[in-house]
């Protein structure tokens, strides 16, 4: 797999198990960083995330952290190459017991988990782990919490489906612990249903704000929508 070269650095990914891919792009594009001064990349894999907040919030300081070895190494090889490897903190750990072991409270928290039901068997265990769902994205948003500061916030992407049922999880939760403000549903190709959806957790409570982001148009261009939101980052663009 080729190295995946964005404006300001660079992903090389021969290592690990999940490659850069839209999703992680659109999250790490959208994810709200005003005045954030801590943020922690749960399962960062590449570090594509990490590094997209780094370049977005120059204030903050980034903690990143994966379980699996190899793509742990990477992503520090893609950190130390980057302008911003003085703010990025590289951890191999398991991402539960990272969050709910750290004494530091971040404002801002992104996750990229895997989704897929367990099913065929993977070429390697890590691509496994990296690709099917061992733990309940509910108990994700839960280890967030550990670790979240008083008004910090969690964005996630996920399927639409897996999105509307955490939705619903957070709703049906007797002590409203959680609550969704904000989410984007994300259409791959005008004229097809949602496929995925971006969303953004808080532990307090305000009307949720949602819309919709198109990928490409009737003719397969990317729509502005797209651009203007990844604009910083793709050479496309």
């Amino acid at each position: 797999m080729a190295d995946f070269t964005f404006k300001q650095f660079q992903i090389k990914q021969q290592n690990c198990a999940m490659k850069v891919g839209t999703d992680g792009v659109l999250l790490g594009a959208w994810a709200p960083l005003d005045n954030v001064q801590h943020i922690l990349d749960m399962g960062t894999g590449t570090g594509l995330l990490a590094l997209m907040a780094a370049q977005r919030a120059p204030q903050a300081t980034i903690s990143a952290v994966e379980l699996d070895a190899a793509a742990c190494h990477q992503a520090e090889q893609n950190v130390a190459a980057s302008p911003w490897s003085e703010r990025i903190e590289l951890y191999h750990a398991d991402v539960g017991a990272f969050c709910r072991q750290t004494t530091q409270t971040f404002d801002l928290i992104v996750a990229n988990p895997p989704y897929f039901p367990v099913g065929v068997a993977c070429a390697s265990p890590s691509r496994a782990q990296a690709r099917y769902l061992q733990e309940s994205h509910w108990t994700w948003l839960n280890w967030a919490g550990c670790c979240l500061a008083e008004q910090g916030r969690v964005a996630m992407v996920l399927p639409m489906e897996a999105g509307q049922q955490l939705i619903a999880q957070t709703q049906n939760e007797p002590d409203a612990a959680w609550h969704c403000i904000r989410q984007t549903q994300v259409i791959t190709k005008a004229g097809k249903m949602p496929q995925r959806v971006l969303l953004l957790f808080a532990r307090y409570a305000q009307p949720c704000v949602s819309d919709s982001l198109t990928v490409y148009d009737e003719n397969n261009r990317y729509t502005e929508g797209f651009i203007a939101l990844t604009r910083d980052f793709y050479l496309a663009f």
